[in-house]
């Protein structure tokens, strides 16, 4: 194997680039009831009237957010679609 003086630079490069990737990373959102409660209010009500709403939301350790009218519910399996997305319920941070 050749010497190469410059390898130990790219990989310190990605060491730092998957450091600070890591910094923004955010937890998924825990609620009490009522903080429960008052979410699928919001989104029933949403989808019973077809307003447009938007929905902030937890997807691979990042906050999302999401404009548009409620296509499906699923209460089966706790899933939203929204613009031909499927949301789980357990995702959503906040609904405005």
């Amino acid at each position: 194997m050749s010497w190469a003086p410059f390898n130990s630079i790219i990989n310190n490069h990605d060491i730092m680039y998957n450091i600070k990737e890591q910094e923004t990373y955010i937890n998924r959102p825990a609620y009490i009831e009522e903080q429960l409660e008052e979410l699928e209010l919001k989104i029933m009500n949403a989808y019973t009237y077809q307003d447009t709403i938007t929905i902030n939301y937890y997807h691979n350790h990042k906050s999302l957010s999401i404009t548009g009218n409620i296509n499906k519910i699923d209460a089966i399996y706790k899933r939203i679609k929204i613009n031909n997305v499927n949301i789980s319920f357990f995702d959503i941070i906040s609904v405005n």
